[in-house]
């Protein structure tokens, strides 16, 4: 599957969680699965929210190993409301202990791409 997952480098990211801009950040990342919609990648120190492990682990094939997180902000605790990879496979070592945040469960995601980082099947 050539190019079924592709790493670039986001120009800004924003995420917004209970009215409150919990990420704004120009670290992150973009990432690009085959079929799936851009996935947004933030180091944690840019969270600002606390982050803590959830229950739910498991992993992709092109890209690693996966653990759910809750997310605690705004008075507000979101169960599985994010999730990172700390052990990924070569091609996604950019977003090792990044996280990303599922969409519908933020109120916005905003992000805006920028150059590639690398690319792989």
């Amino acid at each position: 599957m050539a190019d079924h997952v592709r790493v670039s480098r986001a120009a800004r990211i924003r995420v917004v969680l209970e009215g409150e801009t919990i990420v704004d950040t120009d670290r992150g990342y973009v990432v690009h699965e085959g079929g799936l919609p851009p996935r947004f990648y933030v180091p944690r120190d840019a969270v600002q929210a606390e982050l803590v492990a959830a229950e739910l682990t498991g992993s992709c094939p092109w890209k690693g190993q996966w653990q759910n997180l809750d997310v605690i902000a705004g008075g507000k605790r979101v169960s599985s409301g994010a999730w990172a990879y700390d052990e990924v496979l070569p091609v996604t070592e950019p977003i090792k202990g990044f996280v990303s945040f599922y969409a519908n469960k933020v109120d916005r995601i905003i992000g805006e791409e920028g150059p590639a980082a690398s690319s792989a099947g």
